[in-house]
């Protein structure tokens, strides 16, 4: 098959922001969502982990990006893209600072100048989730278009109050904008050191550590991240796998139990899917995927048991996946893998075309090991990352 070559107009930095993401989520090792079943996933990892993503690296980020943009507030910049650009170049200095420390998890460490998706590209959701940015339904272009805007007018108020000499013809609010206090309403942050990007350390102090576990624990509530930092159940760090928290069943809220369980359903029962796609991929000559298949198919009829109209209400009005998944599972039911098999092929036809679907070109594909989503994680290893990053500065991780 001859590559695919993607491209787009580039109408402004905020449209080519948004599709850089989308292309690196396309780029992450196993994160290619072959048979459209990520909005399932990614309900889940909200529910478990909110403000995580597969990308992101240490907890410090959650602090640089706010730190970058609060001083940016106060510089002057004459539009959005001025500001994002700034930013950047902020961002894009302070590797080095950071490699320093030979500590890993440092954004652009291999790249260097040439690193595309930057730290705030990568955080901005997690920074808005978490309310250490105030208005968490704002883009950070949006932001950035905010801050133009205030700073445009807090000139124009203090260029009108030289011309009148006279702060009371000047309106209450517009004062505010005057004194800058609107900019500063933006951001709930720790104190800010003087120098901080001075030997800047990917490390949270004890004091950022202590501030960012109220902010995930206030603001994500029902959360599990927001169990474990309540709690500081240390141990939850040395899971190795989603499954594997059913071993702490005993110690997490019933709601959480809830969800649990219906995600770790829909993780073995989905994965009898994958593992069928890559069989086929494969055309039956992996030894290593008819190994899993094998260990999977045992307990088919277990897998098969889950109850969908429990997964519905997370589809939104998805109703191709909810039929492919109902199919799959009558499949299942019956034991009947070929039908298995053709609907697997179907789904990804129906999803990307004839063209572009690997199971109907696969005789020109060259198989090289798992393709696509694997056994679910719902971000497990980058919460476990970031907690460990929140309890290190706490002073009280068990390493």
């Amino acid at each position: 098959m001859s590559a695919i070559r993607i491209g787009w107009i580039d109408f402004s930095k905020e449209h080519r922001n948004k599709v850089i993401s989308v292309m690196h989520l396309l780029t992450e090792p196993g994160a290619m969502d072959e048979l459209g079943v990520g909005v399932v996933r990614d309900v889940f990892s909200n529910i478990f982990f909110p403000g995580t993503s597969t990308i992101q690296t240490r907890a410090k980020y959650f602090l640089i990006v706010p730190f970058l943009l609060y001083e940016l507030e106060h510089q002057k910049v004459s539009s959005a893209d001025e500001f994002i650009s700034k930013l950047h170049d902020q961002e894009t200095k302070l590797i080095d600072i950071l490699k320093k420390s030979g500590e890993e998890g440092i954004i652009g460490s291999s790249a260097g100048a040439e690193l595309k998706r930057k730290p705030s590209d990568v955080y901005w959701n997690g920074i808005s989730t978490y309310h250490i940015f105030n208005c968490d339904r704002m883009s950070i272009y949006d932001y950035a278009k905010v801050v133009c805007t205030l700073q445009t007018r807090k000139q124009k108020l203090k260029d009108q109050g030289s011309t009148n000499n006279k702060d009371d013809e000047i309106d209450g609010d517009d004062k505010d904008a005057l004194s800058g206090d609107l900019l500063g309403r933006f951001w709930k942050l720790p104190d800010i050191p003087e120098h901080w990007k001075d030997n800047l350390s990917i490390r949270l102090s004890n004091q950022e550590a202590i501030f960012l576990k109220n902010k995930i624990v206030s603001s994500c509530p029902e959360s599990m991240l927001s169990y474990v930092l309540k709690e500081e159940d240390h141990d939850f760090i040395a899971i190795h796998e989603f499954d594997h928290i059913e071993g702490i069943m005993d110690r997490i809220p019933v709601h959480l139990k809830v969800h649990y369980l219906l995600a770790k359903q829909f993780a073995d029962f989905i994965y009898g899917t994958h593992l069928r796609y890559n069989v086929i991929l494969s055309k039956g000559e992996s030894s290593d995927i008819l190994k899993k298949w094998n260990e999977w198919h045992v307990g088919i009829m277990d897998h098969a048991s889950i109850d969908l109209n429990l997964i519905l209400p997370l589809l939104g009005r998805n109703g191709k996946l909810f039929r492919f998944l109902t199919e799959c599972k009558n499949a299942m039911q019956l034991d009947e893998i070929k039908r298995l098999d053709q609907l697997v092929l179907n789904r990804e036809i129906d999803l990307k075309g004839k063209t572009r679907s690997k199971l109907y070109n696969r005789e020109d594909f060259a198989y090289n090991g798992w393709v696509g989503i694997s056994k679910l994680q719902y971000r497990l290893p980058n919460a476990q990352r970031l907690l460990k990053d929140i309890f290190d500065g706490l002073g009280a991780a068990n390493v």
